[in-house]
């Protein structure tokens, strides 16, 4: 370009500009002709440009000329979209009965299998967040199957995780699991034997515990799935102990192994005393032995698509070359101080260049295959490959680059996951497992004679906009088209007595309804069924509306009805926000919204307080995060308010009541008394995390020697305990020369209904009681005859109790979350300051991972005080560092200062006192609920002369005991 001719802002020099502002500027538009330039740079009229368009695009292209503008110019070119498109933002990848893939083995046959109960293992995959559950299901599911779809390029080389499993796009978005899903198949042990599997996957996040207690109940059989670089967690040894307690048979899978090669670097001997010191710390938490030599404990790397055991890999390379008794001998020893030496396996290492023989016939060659895979060694490596594992690498595969190729020659060395297979066939048998897993599950025989058909139905499961119910048959067949009845297990809770047991329950007071479909879960896919057997895990449609949470599918007659109690969901939820619609008028679909959600999300809790308040119970952040995500783009289409994040608490005493304080109906025909002093700790602690067996509170003197012997009860109170109700204990502590124990007795019942009310919603803010026993002193009635006394006595009883706490030095008590973070050294001092900047932060342990630079932190946290920890935790580490909070041992702290002080500073719009933190948060929930209305500044706090004569609370407070 010649710069002479343009100035500094490409200009032509000397040329006129034109201003499209001047006036002189105009624009003529003839109106009737369109002009536009031919070929040949000659002006055409509006006839010759249509039919060069036509001589382009063909006769079947409408041509529209238009002249001038038609459009209003208050109306946008681009008309927004007003209502919400949930198909988009919330469809599975696909349909559920369309392109369903072809597998390597007869579906017939697999449905023929399922028929029968002894060849069905029904098995849930657990582990801790990132551990490779839903990769280790992928290297299954891709065994079995030819082509999957939305399996790209990247996925069939390893660049990207399959995760076949996670159809949610909430969860391809945050890139872990949130629901549970499975997959129905036939797996092929070591001897070729077929066996059905019905293998459910599971989130690893502690907020979504809930999903994975629904998968222990619905399965006999658990894969501990263990990272292992972070080894023995927190997280896994919950696992571990939920599994035992609730009778499933476990294998272990060390999962990543690749990691102590390829990241941590370790040498081959420094790598096996990593799995040995894991093997350890496993049989450290369980009751049976564990070691790869039995077969329990599998090896895996599913990032690269490979399991192995031991006996699997002596199979394979091994036990041609040897005879049948070195192959026995050798499967027994190839773990632990075993080496090889002359021709022979000897115990002990003594000589200290030998290997053992873990390391010298399996964990030598893998490591060689790793090295020259990644060192780009072609040549090296299809010699490693003949030699050690006699196979011909194709030379086509030497073009993937290193981690593509490492991945095809994993896969060509340890083939399928047989190994897998077999270990889970060689647990112990279902019916043996079932024993152990009734007494924990049904209430009633399983083999009642009225019975033809017995399910447990553990959750819904919206797929694809339809719901479906996931259920295990635990008898009989279901068909299409069978009327069964639908026994809410969540109703039923509520018909138990004091001592635990169910009222009878008529079957023919719930109606017949008829099963739709029935399918078999397949990831991203369901494969259509006639019937399903016993012992089969299948979806049905028709049932999801007759039930919230669990149900009991049923289709026999009479009162003695085998139930499935509640699903202990292993965490507690205590983190709650309340919403409200945005536009009140669409409070219809806010409700439907939350009806249709909360049927999905086992674990949430919904209220509604007196205030008309909404409020919604979780695990933590993400859970109610994830939640209120669904209820907004998915179920409700509506925009809602969600307030600031809040805790539940709880009300509890610190001292014993100081007086007896007689309390009188309207009438003052009847007279209750009741004092209350703290739980002792060791029981409360038992209470809360369940270690009392359940069986012992229905025999009355194991209890009460129970009580005498391992908390110290003196024999009069073990005798005469009435209930243990949510952490709390109600007592006759009556005499018989001062009050009449017949008549005591009589009124029983509507006594303890009295006491559950109360602790239920206690006197400071109606937040449940925790860790309170209540004494009943004294019961008069005037008038025996009269018949509104047991009606009388309910609310009589829980004024009562209201009163004895009241009197007892009341506390509140917060929940604390634990935390457990996995951090590098480097990075410890950072998380301690993180810490000490969140009131009542405290870290109580640090465990050193072994053979790697990270460190287990076990802390400490306030609910209420956690709120953004998580997201503070990873912008302070950039991103080294993850956390998970948890309330399963369920911790409760009394909140600082005295909740009773009507004199504490609480100042507006700031922070109260660390003193005041006990008043304050009184206030704010009591007039959150509506239970003060006085105003901000108000300070009708919780008082005794609410429920007790205005005289006697004078004299109380004149003696300085109020």
């Amino acid at each position: 370009m010649d710069e002479d001719l343009y100035d500094e802002f490409g200009n032509l020099v000397g040329e006129q500009l034109v201003d499209s502002d001047d006036e002189d500027f105009e624009v003529e538009i003839e109106s009737n002709k369109i002009q536009e330039l031919g070929d040949e740079g000659e002006v055409l009229d509006s006839t010759e440009s249509t039919s060069l368009i036509e001589r382009q695009f063909g006769d079947e292209v409408e041509i529209l000329v238009e002249t001038e503008d038609i459009q209003e110019a208050n109306v946008p070119l681009v008309e927004p979209s007003l209502e919400r498109t949930k198909a988009v933002e919330h469809a599975i990848f696909n349909k559920p009965k369309e392109k369903i893939p072809k597998c390597n083995y007869d579906r017939e046959y697999l449905k023929g299998t399922l028929n029968i109960p002894e060849r069905i293992k029904n098995v849930v995959i657990i582990g801790s967040l990132h551990s490779g559950k839903t990769s280790l299901l992928d290297t299954l599911i891709l065994d079995e199957h030819k082509l999957l779809n939305n399996s790209s390029k990247n996925i069939k080389l390893g660049w990207k995780p399959l995760k076949y499993t996670d159809n949610l796009k909430q969860e391809v978005d945050r890139g872990l699991s949130l629901k549970i899903n499975g997959f129905t198949m036939l797996g092929t042990d070591l001897n070729d034997k077929s066996v059905a599997l019905n293998i459910l996957d599971t989130p690893g996040h502690v907020n979504f515990f809930d999903e994975v207690a629904v998968g222990l109940a619905v399965s006999e059989y658990a894969i501990v799935c263990i990272d292992v670089v972070e080894g023995i967690t927190s997280v896994v040894g919950q696992l571990i102990q939920q599994c035992q307690n609730r009778g499933l048979e476990m294998i272990f899978v060390l999962n990543k192994i690749d990691r102590l090669i390829i990241e941590l670097k370790l040498p081959p001997m420094d790598a096996y005393l990593k799995l040995n010191h894991i093997v350890g710390e496993i049989n450290s938490y369980t009751k049976k032995p564990y070691s790869p030599s039995i077969n329990n404990i599998v090896f895996a790397s599913a990032k690269l698509g490979f399991t192995f055991t031991i006996r699997e890999f002596i199979k394979y390379y091994y036990s041609e070359k040897l005879p049948t008794k070195i192959v026995v001998e050798l499967e027994k020893k190839l773990w632990g101080n075993y080496y090889y030496s002359d021709g022979k396996i000897k115990e002990g290492v003594q000589d200290q260049t030998k290997f053992n023989t873990f390391v010298e016939f399996i964990l030598l060659p893998i490591y060689k295959i790793f090295i020259h895979t990644l060192a780009n060694d072609p040549s090296v490596l299809s010699k490693l490959l003949k030699y050690h594992f006699s196979i011909k690498l194709d030379e086509n595969a030497l073009n993937y680059d290193s981690q593509p190729l490492l991945r095809y020659i994993c896969n060509l060395i340890f083939k399928k996951q047989s190994g897998l297979i077999q270990s889970i066939v060689e647990l112990p048998d279902t019916n043996e497992v079932l024993g152990k897993k009734k007494s924990k599950l049904l209430r009633g025989d399983i083999h009642d004679e009225n019975t033809t058909i017995l399910a447990h139905c553990i959750k819904n499961m919206d797929i694809d906009g339809f719901e479906w119910s996931m259920l295990r048959i635990y008898k009989g067949n279901l068909e299409v088209g069978s009327k069964v009845r639908v026994i809410d297990s969540s109703n039923l809770s509520a018909s138990e007595n004091e001592d635990g047991e169910i009222f009878e329950v008529d079957a023919e007071e719930f109606p017949l309804i008829e099963i739709s479909e029935i399918g078999l879960l397949c990831g991203r896919f369901i494969i259509s069924v006639q019937s399903a057997s016993c012992g089969q895990i299948v979806l049905v449609k028709g049932i999801s509306s007759s039930f919230a949470k669990t149900a009991t599918i049923y289709n026999g007659s009479g009162t003695n009805i085998p139930i499935f109690k509640e699903i202990d969901y292993i965490n507690e939820p205590i983190f709650k926000v309340i919403i409200e619609p945005m536009k009140p008028s669409e409070l219809s679909k806010l409700l439907d919204g939350l009806n249709k959600i909360g049927r999905t999300y086992p674990g949430i809790v919904m209220r509604v307080e007196e205030s008309g308040e909404h409020v919604l119970i979780g695990f933590g952040e993400l859970y109610l995060d994830c939640f209120l995500s669904d209820l907004r783009n998915k179920y409700s289409g509506i925009e809602i308010k969600v307030s600031n994040p809040m805790t539940v608490f709880s009300e509890s005493c610190s001292g014993e009541s100081l007086a007896a304080i007689p309390v009188h109906s309207s009438s003052n025909n009847v007279t209750v008394s009741v004092s209350a002093k703290p739980l002792e700790l060791s029981l409360l602690k038992d209470l809360t995390k369940n270690r009392i067996p359940s069986d012992i509170f229905e025999d009355r003197q194991k209890l009460s020697k129970l009580l005498r012997t391992d908390y110290d009860w003196d024999s009069l109170e073990a005798r005469n305990l009435w209930s243990f109700y949510h952490c709390n204990a109600f007592v006759d502590d009556t005499l018989p020369d001062e009050v009449d124990k017949t008549l005591v007795e009589s009124f029983r019942r509507q006594i303890c209904q009295g006491f559950y009310w109360a602790t239920r919603e206690g006197p400071l803010a109606e937040e449940p009681i925790h860790g309170v026993q209540f004494k009943l002193l004294q019961l008069s009635i005037d008038n025996q005859e009269d018949r509104t006394v047991g009606t009388q006595l309910i609310p009589l009883l829980r004024k009562a109790c209201y009163v004895a706490l009241l009197t007892a030095v009341p506390t509140f008590l917060e929940p604390i979350y634990e935390v457990n973070v996995i951090v590098h050294n480097l990075l410890i001092p950072i998380v301690e300051e993180l810490f000490n900047k969140r009131r009542g932060g405290r870290i109580y342990r640090m465990n050193k991972i072994v053979a790697t630079p990270f460190t287990e932190i076990r802390a400490q946290l306030p609910v209420i005080e956690s709120v953004g920890f998580e997201t503070d935790l990873r912008l302070s580490t950039e991103g080294k560092a993850m956390c998970q909070l948890h309330f399963w041992n369920k911790i409760w702290r009394k909140v600082p200062g005295d909740v009773m002080d009507e004199d504490a500073p609480i100042p507006k719009l700031r922070p109260a006192p660390y003193n005041s933190l006990s008043r304050d948060f009184v206030m704010k929930t009591r007039r959150r609920k509506g239970i003060s209305n006085a105003g901000f500044m108000s300070n009708d706090g919780p008082t005794l002369e609410k429920f007790i004569d205005a005289d006697l609370f004078e004299q109380l407070k004149e003696n300085d005991l109020v």
